[in-house]
């Protein structure tokens, strides 16, 4: 097998567990990193067995050999990381969020598909086997009948972590942890609401601290999240149905799904693929494979889908008022919420 070779941008705690996982992966390396200090690049590069280390982002953009870049910076320079590649000719995997707004995110992808360069987003719930197995279970096999509600949520005592407090680095609860349970409604409804009403709590530096979202969709089917980086949650998905109702234990990295029938019978239970390593293995096989075959995009997260995401978002902080210090911002904004923190919305479907 021909091994791909990878450069990371950033080297943080994220980093260091892809750069584990890639290294139990069969057919890729991890070739270069880069941080804003040498140094710290340097000892990323020990940790790892990584072979270059750069002291400058533009130096590893410009290595002949690295084949894809992935992105693990703060999520204010996402964007902005992301058109450095692309215009240096190389395909770029970015971690989630894509970016802070739908306006920066846009023109990163308009770049994409301009240069035909693949670009994505490292949402691995997208790609994760578990959720998409509960997706053919509720949608294909109609296993518990048709979905009528969904209950999610998302918490981590994340107080001590500085970047998620400062709205100058798209700090906040929604884009670090918010957007899993989001992304896993609009998976498992296999729509976008039509209609929300949101609620959240500000932190004393302007970015939310906890939030909760309901959802409307089309069909009469509801959806409730509450996210949150203030405490610990216990991460459950509920899928109520019809003919019964689907469990999920950790919704941001599935560990367990159980089937129910009405009578409150266990049906069925499934666990992880035996050879699984984190979780992380499988968006970089299909971003791979679409460098491999020229395409732009994945079909599990194709740019459309990153576009919904970064709508919806944009939508949420808008009606809260959340603004950040970035570029962008006084285009995506609208004026601030009400009082009680209670803004209905509209989407497109």
């Amino acid at each position: 097998m021909i091994t791909f070779q990878l450069g990371i941008l950033g080297c943080g705690k994220i980093a260091d567990k892809v750069a584990e996982t890639l290294t139990e992966l069969e057919g890729f390396t991890v070739k270069a990193c880069a941080a804003r200090e040498e140094d710290r690049a340097k000892d990323f590069a020990e940790r790892h067995g990584i072979e270059r280390a750069y002291g400058s982002y533009e130096e590893l953009i410009a290595d002949p050999d690295v084949e894809l870049i992935y992105i693990t910076t703060v999520n204010s320079n996402h964007a902005e990381l992301a058109k450095l590649c692309l215009e240096g000719g190389k395909p770029v995997l970015v971690e989630k969020p894509f970016s802070y707004n739908l306006i920066t995110a846009d023109e990163v992808l308009k770049l994409s598909e301009e240069k035909r360069l693949f670009c994505g987003e490292a949402m691995w719930l997208r790609y994760q086997p578990m959720l998409r197995l509960t997706c053919d279970l509720i949608h294909r096999q109609k296993l518990i009948g048709d979905v009528r509600y969904i209950s999610a949520n998302i918490g981590y005592d994340l107080r001590a972590v500085e970047r998620l407090k400062d709205p100058a680095l798209a700090g906040g609860a929604l884009l670090d942890v918010g957007i899993y349970p989001i992304t896993a409604v609009f998976m498992l409804m296999n729509a976008l609401p039509v209609s929300f009403i949101s609620s959240y709590s500000r932190l004393s530096t302007g970015v939310d601290g906890i939030e909760t979202i309901n959802m409307n969709f089309a069909n009469g089917a509801m959806a409730t999240i509450f996210s949150t980086m203030m405490m610990e949650t216990d991460k459950r998905c509920v899928i109520y149905g019809t003919g019964g109702r689907v469990e999920i234990d950790n919704i941001n990295a599935p560990e367990q799904i159980r089937v129910y029938n009405p009578a409150n019978e266990l049906v069925q239970s499934i666990d992880p693929p035996e050879r699984q390593i984190s979780g992380y293995e499988y968006q970089f096989l299909a971003a791979r494979e679409a460098v491999i075959v020229g395409r732009t995009e994945t079909p599990e997260n194709t740019h459309n889908h990153i576009r919904m995401l970064c709508d919806f978002t944009d939508k949420l902080r808008k009606a809260w008022g959340v603004k950040f210090p970035l570029p962008g911002e006084d285009e995506t904004h609208a004026p601030a919420a009400a009082p009680d923190g209670k803004i209905p919305g509209t989407l497109k479907a």
